[in-house]
């Protein structure tokens, strides 16, 4: 029997067929799927190995954290978990969800906090990798949405990737675009990295730029393409508004010196505005270099601004397109699961936004609170200082994937707070907590997602649960009707997705015709805004002025670069059991040039400590290719979280962490 559904890892969204023979399973590639045609990574590949490794399976409990875990029955589990919510004024309750999550599941969770509690205090785990794309979109589109199609790296004639290292953190995206060179080597394929990453390395061209100069690299072009009269100015002038006053800001440093402060080389900053000042085809792919900094929304910005002025947002000129992070963090978007949202790409603080979905979901007026919600780390600080009593954490790992995990840990463990860990392994953050709710795990349970590329796809069962967990669905129903509210009697995972479509009547991500049994949909079709016409209040994209600001490199300090390895995943929760997969990668590692090793008489191989005011780590040395004085470490590894040398310090548009880099020194 062959089962058809999709892989529980990266945004690119791979769909999977699953053949069960009794209790083995042989994970392959869906070749009918319009996203990746049948092709895998290793990841999904192997990841049935694990399917009952260090499973959850049973309710745990505690009344204190010092204390050993008990099991206890799932009525005991909801009536705990319901009472803790009952007890507390709702502004000291708390939630963190996870973009692992399915579409049903985030949108549920949505309907129970901010619906029927009437709180905002709810975030996701893509505040820490999506939320500064998020606002960048919103602010030059007026909505949240990547634009084009994976299909549009298949004749882009220049792929330009800024920030990012698909080759191992989108594998089969990554695979499509050597495709196209191969097919066709006059294609060229550039990256902008402080590391040269192995996407790098099989790049024409890499562009090892300064950590935290992306903003001025990409004023630097948009002025030197205006004076090479290489901006589109009839579709400047047709479709877009706030160019004049971007260009004048950006025109305020000369190139050479802007050049020469990303520690870029003239030439290849040459190629770049001859490449935009073209007719050619150019895709432009970004991830967690441009998101996860302290001015990651104008990163963002900068970027797109560059496709925005030689009008590239279409089929034909080349579109910038985002890439996700994790499997549905756009469903998760989609959804409203992040602190100022709700269902549709609808937004709190909007009265008619309310409204919507007050009546949707049978809700009196005013309900719904038009007060935007703390994000992830300001709960953290509140939970430091009492406000916040209740946190319930659903198939995520805070523990260490937050910035500071120091601050963090003590958070989680205070006397004072009720951690709720709905997830099925005990995580490190469930082993802080008061009460673990065993759920269903990938291969068990059914729902959609929706990829990088606005594509939902289904996802459906092909295993058993272990017996005595239960579904995320089925535990927040279960609380639900524990505190009281109708609404969430569901025969099937169906009718919560008919439920959630009809919000989406006449939005941007529209999916309202859809059928859940044969849903397979690219809401917005295959690029967003063809007819020129934005989710903009003016119908017209938007320019914005940045003004960068590149922060020194301290004396004796190096930047530390923080990212994925290929074949793990986040925290190793699930993944980290695989011989195939931790193959290679057992151990973290800190990647760092050979001269400047040489020049501390360090050999590869060697352990060093990097340290900084939050803490130290010791670490293996590897030699590689790196901007100078830039050193990059791996991050999920449990026993050296290097987060740890990460102090939380957030945009001040999205909030989202600059978790992707830090100052160190050795000691």
């Amino acid at each position: 029997m062959s089962i058809a559904t999709g892989c529980p890892f990266c945004g690119t969204g791979c769909a999977l067929e699953v053949e069960c023979h009794r209790e083995a399973y042989t994970v392959k590639g869906d070749k009918t799927n319009p996203s990746t045609h049948g092709q895998l990574c290793l990841k999904p590949i192997q990841m049935a190995k694990a399917l009952e490794t260090n499973r959850l399976t049973t309710p745990l409990y505690r009344d204190d954290k010092n204390d050993p875990f008990k099991p206890i029955s799932w009525e005991e589990a909801i009536t705990l978990l319901a009472q803790n919510i009952t007890d507390l004024p709702k502004e000291a309750l708390y939630f963190y969800l996870s973009g692992q999550l399915l579409t049903e599941e985030s949108y549920l969770f949505t309907k129970l906090i901010k619906g029927y509690l009437g709180v905002n205090n709810v975030d996701a785990n893509s505040r820490l990798c999506m939320a500064s794309a998020v606002v960048a979109h919103k602010m030059v589109f007026g909505s949240d949405g990547p634009l084009g199609s994976y299909h549009d790296i298949d004749d882009a004639e220049v792929i330009l990737i800024s920030g990012a290292n698909p080759a191992w953190a989108h594998p089969v995206l990554f695979r499509r675009i050597l495709a196209r060179k191969k097919a066709h080597p006059e294609t060229q394929i550039i990256v902008i990295d402080p590391i040269c990453t192995e996407t790098a390395q099989k790049s024409d061209l890499w562009i090892g730029l300064v950590s935290g100069s992306d903003t001025t690299l990409y004023n630097a072009l948009l002025a030197q393409l205006d004076r090479r009269n290489g901006c589109d100015t009839a579709f400047i002038d047709r479709a877009t508004q706030g160019f004049h006053e971007t260009l004048t800001v950006a025109q305020t440093l000369p190139f050479e010196e802007a050049i020469a402060a990303c520690g870029v080389r003239m030439d290849h900053a040459s190629t770049l505005v001859d490449l935009f000042a073209s007719e050619k085809k150019i895709v432009g792919l970004w991830c967690q270099g441009l998101n996860q900094a302290l001015d990651g929304v104008m990163r963002n910005v900068g970027f797109m601004q560059l496709f925005l002025a030689t009008g590239r947002i279409n089929a034909r000129k080349g579109l910038p397109l985002s890439l996700t992070g994790q499997p549905n963090a756009m469903g998760g978007r989609e959804v409203g699961y992040l602190s100022n949202a709700l269902p549709a790409y609808r937004d709190v603080r909007d009265e008619g936004d309310r409204i919507a979905c007050e009546k949707h979901w049978n809700l009196p007026p005013k309900t719904i609170s038009s007060t935007v919600g703390m994000t992830i780390t300001h709960a953290i600080d509140a939970i430091m200082t009492d406000a916040i009593r209740f946190l319930w954490v659903a198939c995520t790992n805070p523990l260490l994937t937050l910035p500071d995990v120091q601050k963090t840990k003590k958070a989680l463990e205070k006397k004072g707070l009720f951690l709720v860990v709905q997830d099925c392994v005990l995580s490190e953050t469930a082993l802080l907590a008061n009460l673990v709710l065993p759920t269903y795990g990938w291969g068990e349970k059914e729902g959609s997602m929706t990829n990088s590329e606005r594509f939902i796809k289904r996802v459906r069962p092909f295993k058993s649960p272990p017996s005595n967990t239960q579904s995320d669905t089925d535990i927040i129903c279960a609380v639900a009707r524990k505190l009281g509210f109708e609404g969430f009697d569901y025969p099937h995972t169906h009718a919560i997705y008919d439920e959630y479509k009809h919000l989406t009547q006449g939005r941007l991500c529209d999916q309202s015709c859809q059928e859940y049994e044969t849903l397979a949909y690219q809401w917005g079709g295959t690029t967003l805004y063809a007819e020129e016409r934005f989710a903009t209040v003016t119908q017209k994209a938007q320019f914005h002025p940045i003004h960068p600001v590149i922060t020194p490199i301290k004396r004796d300090h190096f930047v530390l670069i923080t990212g994925r390895t290929k074949k793990q995943w986040h925290t190793m929760t699930r993944t980290g059991s695989i011989p195939e997969l931790r193959k290679g990668e057992e151990d973290a590692y800190l990647l760092m040039n050979h001269e400047e090793a040489y020049a501390m008489a360090i050999k590869e191989g060697d352990l060093v400590v990097i340290t900084n005011a939050l803490g130290s780590l010791t670490l293996p040395v590897r030699f590689g290719r790196l901007a100078h004085r830039h050193l990059f470490a791996p991050f999920g590894y449990p026993q050296t979280p290097i987060n740890t040398l990460i102090s939380v310090v957030n945009d001040p548009l999205s909030f989202q962490s600059a978790l992707k880099s830090t100052q160190v020194q050795f000691c």
